[in-house]
């Protein structure tokens, strides 16, 4: 039951919004309220056909993507012959290995002659060798096969027998025959086969295309002028790698028998591996769970037998299965019979933990001992004052299991009270939203944009959409230099609220931002920005030390009516300075600065007695401060 509706649980949020389970935090207020109502509502009148449908329509899917990628084949063993047999090229010639119709031969000679000649031994086992005829080496040993040709070619290369064996001969191994191998029985291609002459049984079978499904890995057979030589277990190098078939060579003329299997039995529940094993009459339970790989983590020491009675003694088919318990501990001694089912039960599915959805930082499942308090505060958000303000943390809401399992007790309680509520194994939490505050949730946007200022944080935003917000890049924008600093609190074992900064230089357009993500879009550092009244302004190359007055006349210089009192420079870092044309002479203009040139909006006639009263009085102001401090050095 717990189970079934721990599935449940899992899928609601596939079936009712398609949200992701590490979406759980971002679930809506109204989300939270729907799945609160299926949970609890969870009685066979409340669940509607049509949803009941829709659950088992995707529990049907999760199942079978769940056993897509399981081996097709359920029979234990047969895909170890399911491969391509290429390597017989690179294995060195065995000793015993003898010689026989179509295999080629290499014959050299160096000292007294020198001469590299191929032969292919024919059907009567014979090479023929000029001036010497013909020479058996019919099911000789190559070292064998060595020595006879010594002799024979020594009547005409007389050092090859020389103390001194100043002449020298070496055979090697060409092409070989195939040999023909019989194979009866449970095999895929039945018959004579053509095997390589260095086969073993287990490369042989492989040749043959493998083993069939009901056909015995146990007890295969060879057969050789017929008597049975050697039977043959393979599940000892299956499971443990023990390879006690390659010193059986097979040789030309051999039967390989696999007779079909006699007893099988089945695996299923908590044993690593699920199938079916070929069992001898001799081997027990126990062994069946060696077979299988041994128990699961979540094996329980408890099983059940499905015994298929034998046609021969069954009264009807309709007890033609008996069941009975078994304690795996005690398994040695029960015997298999064939078509044997057994089942592993799992250890009790004990609740432990609770679960929390909504809008803390870290939604999931924890342990269920403790308080309300103490699981909120390890999902994060309510021990982060920033985070804190958007939770509705008056209104915690808990689910509760009752004595039927359904979720028919609703507790509502506020964080405050959190520490006096204790939790029960099973419990689902809700954590809502504080829509009060849902527009504290904010970035700030600096720099060459056109529009500084802080905007409200929506979900997924990125660096584009941010720029977006502030009217796009300003003209000096480098659009390769942009920097998101982000800011996070959190409270310290001392209680006091810590602020630490992760500035991530280089950010890219899709960036995602989290709340209190600062962008700065740094200036172009090799140009400055002339604007205003200028006959020619726009994007000047910057060049070391020049002053406003330079970028100024670089600008095509000042048009008429120009408000020559208040021109300003705005620095790269966003301040601004104001200077005048003449205070302009000696103003250094830094990589990424904007000046601009103003008009003067009540242009007034040059008034040269005006001009010259002015000087002079500025003059005899200056004269009256030099005298004033002359008194005083005196």
């Amino acid at each position: 039951m717990i189970k079934k509706y721990t599935i449940f649980f899992s899928l609601l949020s596939v079936i009712f919004g398609q949200i992701s389970m590490s979406d759980i935090n971002k679930l809506s207020n109204e989300q939270l309220d729907l799945i609160r109502s299926e949970l609890q509502g969870q009685s066979d009148s409340s669940i509607t056909n049509d949803k009941k449908d829709n659950i088992s329509n995707v529990i049907e899917a999760v199942d079978i993507q769940a056993t897509s990628d399981i081996d097709t084949n359920p029979y234990f063993g047969y895909n170890y012959f399911k491969r391509d047999i290429n390597f017989f090229d690179n294995i060195p010639t065995p000793s015993d290995f003898k010689l026989g119709p179509g295999d080629e031969l290499t014959i050299s000679l160096w000292g007294e002659t020198n001469s590299r000649e191929k032969f292919v031994i024919n059907k009567e086992g014979l090479i023929y060798y000029e001036n010497i005829g013909f020479i058996n080496l019919s099911n000789k040993t190559l070292e064998e096969a060595e020595l006879v040709l010594v002799e024979e070619l020594s009547r005409i290369y007389s050092t090859l027998k020389d103390k001194d064996t100043t002449t020298k001969l070496m055979l090697e191994l060409g092409q070989l025959k195939s040999i023909n191998v019989y194979f009866s029985g449970q095999v895929e291609n039945p018959g004579i086969n053509l095997v390589h002459p260095f086969s073993d049984v287990f490369s042989a079978i492989i040749q043959a295309g493998g083993v069939k499904n009901n056909g015995s890995l146990r007890k295969i057979q060879i057969i050789r002028s017929n008597q049975v030589i050697d039977v043959v277990d393979f599940y000892s190098f299956f499971i443990k790698g023990e390879n006690n078939f390659s010193n059986i060579r097979i040789i030309d003329g051999d039967v390989i028998h696999i007779p079909e299997v006699s007893i099988r039995a089945e695996t299923k529940g908590e044993l690593l591996e699920i199938g079916f094993f070929e069992m001898l009459a001799s081997e027990s339970v126990l062994d069946l769970v060696n077979y299988a790989g041994g128990f699961s983590e979540r094996a329980s020491s408890y099983g059940i037998l499905d015994i298929i009675i034998p046609v021969s003694e069954r009264s009807s088919d309709d007890n033609a299965i008996t069941s009975m318990n078994l304690n795996l501990k005690e398994a040695k001694n029960t015997t298999i019979t064939n078509g044997l089912i057994l089942t592993v039960l799992p250890i009790g599915e004990v609740e432990t933990k609770v679960e929390i959805l909504g809008r803390v930082k870290f939604p999931g499942r924890y342990p269920a001992s403790g308080t309300l308090k103490e699981v909120l505060n390890l999902a994060g958000g309510f021990d982060d004052p920033l985070y804190r303000k958007t939770i509705r943390d008056d209104g915690i809401v808990v689910l509760r299991k009752n004595e039927k399992q359904f979720y028919g007790s609703e507790f509502t309680i506020p964080y405050n009270e959190s520490e006096k509520f204790n939790l029960v194994p099973g419990d689902k939490i809700f954590i809502y939203e504080n829509n009060l505050y849902g527009n504290l949730f904010s970035i700030a946007v600096t720099g060459q944009v056109n529009k500084r200022g802080n905007f409200q944080l929506k979900s997924g935003m990125t660096v584009s959409d941010a720029i977006d917000l502030a009217e796009g890049f300003s003209p000096l924008a480098n659009r390769d230099g942009i920097t998101v600093t982000e800011i996070f609190t959190f409270i310290d074992d001392s209680g006091d609220v810590i602020e630490e900064k992760n500035i991530v230089n280089d950010a890219t357009l899709d960036f995602e931002l989290a709340n209190g993500s600062v962008i700065n879009v740094v200036p172009l550092e090799n140009v400055v920005s002339v604007e205003g009244n200028v006959y020619n302004p726009g994007l000047i190359t910057y060049s070391r030390a020049k002053t406003v007055n330079k970028y100024i006349n670089l600008a095509g210089g000042p048009k008429p009516n120009t408000l020559s009192t208040k021109i300003y420079v705005k620095r790269a870092n966003g301040r601004i300075k104001k200077v005048t044309l003449l205070q302009g002479i000696g103003t250094i203009v830094k990589p990424g600065d904007t000046i601009f040139v103003p008009v003067d909006p009540d242009p007034q006639e040059f008034d040269i007695t005006a001009f010259i009263s002015d000087i002079a009085t500025t003059l005899a102001n200056i004269a009256a401060i030099l005298v004033i401090v002359d008194n005083q050095n005196n």
